[in-house]
């Protein structure tokens, strides 16, 4: 019964973090580029279906991640070595690997979110010919593409952890 606990929580862990990690490239990669591309018009309904949605979606993602991740720790056996973290290679990558983890989680609610949402805000009067909001959202979309390209370096450093972690 523990090895089978221990797998699915494993699994969850690995699964939701594939999801969370690849939803953030998959955005800053993919989608934001696509979005940028069309039309005003068309793009502001679109934006103000996906944005809320997915921004809920990868921080719920992100929340699950680390909450398996810990629920992980222990059901590994290998808690008591994070009581000395500079004693294994193991507890190093997990400690690690924990705190970017809570750093990227905390980027996506203080500052990807609120700045996702003023976004929307803006949408509406910009496409409406206001010059200020316009630049605004220009601002906002330049420091979103920043942060993303910051936490995609997060989650390389988040998986290059967990895979020390894995082969210790």
């Amino acid at each position: 019964m523990d090895e089978l606990l221990r797998g699915v929580v494993q699994f969850l862990h690995v699964f939701t973090g594939v999801l969370w990690l690849g939803g953030g490239l998959y955005t800053i990669l993919v989608q934001t580029p696509a979005l940028m591309a069309a039309p005003p018009q068309a793009r502001g309904p679109v934006m103000g279906q996906i944005i809320p949605r997915q921004v809920n979606y990868l921080l719920r993602l992100g929340e699950i991640t680390i909450a398996t991740g810990v629920l992980n720790v222990f059901t590994s056996g290998r808690a008591r070595l994070l009581e000395d973290l500079f004693g294994s290679r193991w507890a190093m990558a997990i400690a690690v690997g924990a705190v970017l983890a809570i750093v990227l989680l905390g980027i996506g609610h203080a500052i990807l979110k609120p700045s996702a949402m003023r976004l929307l805000d803006l949408g509406p009067k910009a496409a409406a010919g206001d010059a200020a909001a316009g630049a605004q959202a220009g601002a906002i979309v330049a420091r979103l593409r920043k942060v993303g390209y910051a936490q995609i370096a997060l989650g390389v450093l988040i998986i290059a952890a967990m895979v020390t972690a894995r082969l210790s």
